[in-house]
């Protein structure tokens, strides 16, 4: 089983209101929702542009040592996620996703992986695929949320939607901002590997009328190890014709995993 650090160092590298209701603009004036709507409204407010380019300023932590990273992100809406990451202005990694395959390299040791999310999945023990990691990345659920799978309360100023039945393989836990619908936090804790994954979105801004967090932060524990990873996005800009220059360099020696 992969351990925990590489699962979070894969994330960094691969890494509203309807109806005749008034929107509020305080979320202290959450009211109850149902499920129906407060989905409807979260599925209307889900990344919908076709391009999506951004600085990220990035911080990997584990077991007290801490690593700042820069990235630039590209992301072609279900089609493709570019990543390139410098350490003081140096190039150290990128990599490209697509939804049938995955790979990066690695300048520093001059390696590279090159699969697709079957050996990723294997390797994790999870479901992970394209969809995931974009939305991930965006403010969107992990998961797709059927209305009637679930119950909605108010939590934390937020609408917390949580199962009514409780699944015996995982728990997963949903807050959505209560005026632009967008997911908050999502946690998902796993019970056969005591595993436990939480994901924040922050400083939501208007880019072009589309919300896009400021900050996304992501915390992993499993029984041995934890860690986080916080990104912060810069210079954000939708709509844009963008390249996606990928080329794993000669002579790198492939991660066989």
């Amino acid at each position: 089983m992969m351990k925990l650090q590489h699962f979070l160092l894969i994330i960094p590298f691969f890494l509203i209101s309807c109806g005749g209701s008034k929107a509020i603009t305080d979320r202290a004036d959450i009211k109850n929702e149902s499920p129906k709507k407060i989905l409807k409204n979260h599925s209307k407010s889900n990344f919908n542009r076709n391009t999506l380019s951004a600085d990220l300023k990035l911080n990997f932590n584990r077991k007290g040592r801490s690593q700042n990273v820069n990235v630039k992100l590209k992301i072609e809406k279900d089609k493709q996620i570019w990543m390139s990451a410098n350490v003081f202005g140096f190039p150290v990694a990128k990599a490209l996703i697509t939804p049938e395959r995955v790979t990066y390299y690695v300048k520093i040791n001059k390696t590279y992986f090159d699969g697709d999310f079957s050996e990723i999945n294997r390797l994790l023990g999870a479901n992970l695929d394209f969809t995931m990691l974009q939305n991930l990345l965006l403010g969107d659920a992990l998961f797709e949320m059927k209305p009637k799978n679930y119950e909605a309360s108010i939590d934390q100023e937020a609408h917390l939607l949580t199962p009514i039945q409780s699944n015996e393989l995982a728990d997963l836990l949903f807050w959505i901002h209560p005026i632009n619908y967008k997911i908050e936090k999502q946690e998902i804790r796993t019970f056969e590997n005591d595993r436990f994954l939480s994901v924040t979105y922050s400083n939501y801004a208007d880019i072009d009328t589309t919300p896009i967090p400021g900050r996304v932060e992501i915390i992993a524990k499993d029984a041995k190890n934890n860690a986080s990873i916080r990104f912060d996005y810069r210079s954000v800009k939708l709509d844009e014709e963008l390249s996606f220059p990928y080329k794993i360099p000669s002579g790198y020696k492939r991660i066989i995993k």
